[in-house]
């Protein structure tokens, strides 16, 4: 078995350069030495172009490869297909929040391969102006009952895309839960879920924008369920929508300012 097999992190963002260099610099930090990260702009116009065309020497200093497109896309969903079309490695990542240290992705691909998985997730912290917001353990449960993996902390084998991909371009907010839900009904595959704070994620997005995006999104994960036929769907909803409220009700607000990427 190869010691450190390829991993590649897709990303995809738009008119997001202070995030998206945040995002670069911490994958260009991870001590994992091998990895490519692919990159789907959507023609953005912030300066994130010049950005990208600026950081392939930092990646090639790195002895990583940077790959990119600048280009218009329809979706998250859109962009992510386009770059997992590009992917080489054996394994790979969603990635568009900073990973919270160095190791983050060494223990990732530690535990797939001490255990041979086809996919292990993580711990998240969110934050919002430095202070911790909700804390997403890591700790797995039942998907009949509301679980999921945290989307940017699932590294996945690059066949479960083969198998089980393109993200649906249906979904907005929820295609990563409709992609893991083929997942989690496959009962070939072998998901490991390991509590150790993985990602720093900030607030905001598709899928964090307030009452009204929450709303949309259970909208959407309902959608999901249905589309794949899940007997009981309401029963995994407000397990997702419970969890999601006490995550946030028993955060501890306490302030990371000072390990947060600037």
């Amino acid at each position: 078995m190869e010691q450190y097999p390829q991993v590649s992190i897709i990303s995809t963002f738009k008119d997001s350069k202070d995030m998206l260099k945040i995002v670069m610099d911490s994958v260009i930090s991870q001590e994992y030495p091998n990895i490519e990260h692919i990159i789907i702009d959507s023609a953005s116009k912030d300066g994130s172009v010049e950005l990208l065309k600026a950081y392939e020497y930092n990646y090639s200093e790195r002895g990583s490869s940077l790959i990119w497109k600048s280009e218009p896309d329809k979706c998250i969903a859109d962009g992510a297909n386009k770059a997992a079309k590009l992917m080489s490695g054996s394994y790979f990542i969603f990635l568009t929040n900073p990973f919270v240290s160095a190791d983050s992705l060494s223990l990732l691909i530690k535990a797939m391969l001490e255990g041979e998985y086809d996919a292990v997730s993580g711990g998240v912290l969110f934050h919002s102006d430095g202070k911790i917001t909700r804390r997403w353990r890591g700790t797995k449960w039942s998907w009949r009952f509301g679980w999921m993996a945290a989307n940017e902390t699932l590294c996945l084998k690059k066949e479960l895309y083969d198998k089980h991909g393109p993200f649906s371009e249906e979904f907005r907010a929820s295609f990563d839960y409709n992609f893991q839900i083929s997942l989690f009904m496959d009962k070939s595959v072998r998901i490991k879920a390991i509590q150790v704070p993985i990602i720093f994620f900030y607030a905001g997005g598709v899928s964090n924008a307030g009452i009204s995006g929450s709303i949309k999104t259970a909208k959407e994960d309902y959608r999901a369920l249905k589309n794949h036929n899940v007997k009981f769907a309401l029963i995994a909803i407000l397990g997702k929508c419970i969890a999601a409220f006490l995550g946030y009700a028993l955060a501890s607000r306490k302030d990371i300012s000072d390990q947060l990427p600037l």
